[in-house]
């Protein structure tokens, strides 16, 4: 019972937290911490990313701010900087001189609201769910606690108790039989049978008691209201420089269902809007309804074998840290955007996106 105290207030207290400190929660916060981090020269040297490379990220994270403002601007939407990753991959090895290094990157993440009234209403359905879900949680908990002081209750765990003790008085009064006490004698194996089938019977008792209080049908429910608030209210736009793989939806999270048609943008190596159904298994795939992927630069057309589109110099020892590179880190290779939300407004923000402007940052061999 105590583990069920301490899940939910967590749950609530986060919420709780989250409202004080993100003013547009529920909407995701951004994540100011890191930003100031992947922004400061100082931590970007100590974690071994060159000035060369730190003056590339700072033109790029220029570039593509200016371009999302423009967008910003015309669009009528209220932009914010949710995330940004300036350190070196997981496959890339401080000290690596510059001759061989793979190419570096900047990884950043804008949200925008595209309507105000939206986020309101809820901001406004977010505050009553979270009031009537505390309440929700205490009754449980008062119903639950009262479910294992009843009889019924009392006597599973009696039964529980009882053969617990036969087994324990059992195995100690019989230790010298060895290995055949739980090989051949029965006793043993009955009696943890029956302690097994009573304590079987309080967690379903007290797992009912939990399933008629309705809670998780209403958090179903609540999580279909968040997704529509969500792709009404928001859009995200995510710029990934030097991609290793460009992707839409990370299937590594789990099974995904979708559909992708090809996405008319000039100039761009790739582009394809997926849609995306509710019933996914990973809470994150369930987020967004559309993403419209935009490959510029040096990536391979033809998916891999997981559906992700591989950067070109990764196939030709030019993404390791061993090979003498014909392009340095600190040139630009590719751009990758993902931009996310329901299919009307991600489609006005894909045609804000200056792929001729990105084009020009990018060098070719």
């Amino acid at each position: 019972m105590k583990k069920v105290i301490i899940c939910c207030f967590t749950v609530l207290t986060t919420g709780f937290l989250h409202a004080q400190e993100c003013p547009n929660y529920p909407a995701d916060c951004p994540e100011t911490v890191f930003i100031e981090q992947s922004q400061n020269m100082e931590i970007r040297l100590e974690n071994d990313i060159l000035p060369q490379e730190i003056d590339m990220q700072d033109k790029m994270r220029t570039l593509i701010t200016a371009i999302m403002e423009n967008a910003a601007k015309k669009l009528h939407w209220e932009m914010t900087e949710l995330s940004e990753y300036t350190n070196e991959g997981g496959l890339q090895v401080a000290g690596t001189p510059y001759g061989q290094r793979s190419p570096r990157g900047i990884d950043i993440t804008f949200r925008f609201f595209v309507n105000n009234d939206s986020l309101q209403a809820w901001k406004d359905h977010q505050s009553i769910y979270d009031k009537r879900y505390m309440n929700d949680i205490s009754q449980d908990y008062t119903n639950i606690i009262s479910t294992t002081k009843s009889p019924l209750y009392a006597r599973y765990k009696d039964s529980a108790d009882y053969y617990l003790n036969l087994y324990t008085t059992y195995v100690e009064q019989h230790k010298d039989e060895g290995a055949a006490l739980y090989t051949k004698d029965k006793h043993p194996a009955y009696y943890q049978k029956k302690q097994t089938e009573f304590l079987d019977k309080l967690t379903a008792l007290s797992g009912q008691t939990h399933e008629n209080s309705g809670i998780e049908s209403k958090e179903a429910e609540q999580e279909i209201i968040t997704r529509r608030f969500r792709n009404n209210t928001v859009v995200q736009v995510e710029f990934y420089v030097n991609n290793f793989t460009g992707i839409a939806i990370d299937q590594s999270l789990g099974p995904i269902e979708s559909t992708s048609v090809a996405y008319p943008l000039p100039h761009a190596v790739l582009s394809k809007l997926y849609t995306v159904t509710a019933n996914q298994t990973n809470e994150s795939l369930r987020k967004w309804n559309n993403t419209i992927l935009v490959l510029l630069g040096n990536f391979l057309t033809k998916p891999n074998d997981y559906g992700y589109y591989d950067a070109g110099f990764s196939h030709n020892g030019q993404g390791d840290e061993l090979t003498p590179k014909k392009i340095k880190s600190d040139k630009v290779q590719n751009i990758s955007i993902v931009i996310n939300g329901n299919k009307i407004n991600i489609e006005k923000m894909a045609n804000f996106i200056d792929v001729n402007l990105l084009n020009s940052s990018i060098v070719k061999q």
